[in-house]
């Protein structure tokens, strides 16, 4: 893992608690599982406080673990942990559980999540483009090849967790779920006592074996790159895809909302996809070569002028 921790604020519940309203549900933002989001002003500045419900899928050992490993990650692709309240700060550095209400204080994403997006749930926000699918395509690659450096598995990929900012740029989220593996000094590693993450976004191996790796996150990240191409829900989307390339029906599959979409950025980025999504673990690309090719992509759109 990286050797140094970011610098981050500590916070009193009760100084959340007033920015938020009282967690009033005006200021919510976002829940599931792990308990719920709410949009805040912070010295000036605006933040999303994460508040752990104990009751939830999340529990407190996930909590303090998403604690640790973010205040030693720094990418400009991974979203910023800027504090965290004293309990969970104590509990993350004794590594044991804090008493009270648990919340963590990110920056906020202006433009919302990408599943939102994708699937248009906000009325007021224009669709994404097309070049900047595939920008967002490969910032999140290099979030999570940078992850997978440092010996991180994320084990929830997937469109909602991957926001964006007020320039339209990406940045990998919710690492609740994350595990700091030793899949590097060893075969594979043992199945995970219960298998996390979304249903629908898991490898085939994790879903009956239980067992996470950077190929299981490589596996979810193809899922969503076919997503921002078809602009729809994962499911049966990986056969929709391969039917569309045998039968060349690519134009009446991808998301014309995306603008008119160059067609060979389109096949290449589904059959990345694809190759991310094959069944056998053994056979999926490197992270990072998803990478390097979604890199080359989006320098390509850059240098025609498509991106800034």
């Amino acid at each position: 893992m990286a050797g140094r921790f970011q610098e981050q604020a500590e916070y009193g519940v009760a100084e959340l608690y007033a920015a938020t309203g009282g967690f009033h549900k005006l200021c919510l933002i976002g829940e599931g599982g792990f308990g719920k989001v709410y949009r805040a002003m912070i010295n000036y500045t605006p933040v999303a406080i994460k508040v752990l419900d104990k009751q939830g899928l999340q529990g407190m050992a996930e909590f303090l673990n998403e604690v640790r490993l973010a205040r030693s990650i720094q990418h400009p692709h991974v979203v910023r942990l800027l504090g965290f309240t004293g309990d969970a700060a104590k509990g993350a550095s004794r590594g044991s559980e804090g008493n009270g209400t648990q919340c963590l204080v990110y920056e906020l994403l202006t433009n919302g999540n990408l599943e939102d997006r994708l699937l248009r749930r906000m009325a007021s926000t224009p669709p994404l483009l097309w070049p900047t699918r595939v920008k967002v395509a490969a910032q999140i690659a290099d979030a999570l090849q940078y992850l997978h450096s440092l010996g991180i598995v994320h084990r929830d990929i997937k469109p909602a967790n991957m926001f964006l900012d007020c320039n339209m740029d990406a940045k990998l989220g919710d690492i609740g779920l994350a595990s700091l593996d030793g899949w590097r000094a060893g075969a594979s590693r043992a199945a995970d006592e219960n298998a996390v993450g979304t249903w629908a976004y898991l490898a085939p191996e994790y879903k009956t074996e239980g067992r996470s790796s950077p190929s299981t996150d490589a596996w979810a990240l193809g899922l969503c790159l076919l997503q921002l191409v078809l602009g729809r829900d994962p499911k049966d989307i990986i056969r929709a895809v391969q039917q569309a390339l045998e039968e060349c029906k690519l134009p009446q599959v991808v998301d014309a909302s995306a603008g008119a979409w160059d067609m060979k950025v389109a096949e290449r980025m589904l059959k990345l996809g694809l190759w991310c999504c094959m069944h056998d673990a053994r056979q999926r690309p490197a992270v990072a070569t998803v990478h390097q090719e979604l890199a080359r992509l989006a320098g390509t759109l850059q240098s025609q002028g498509l991106l800034e």
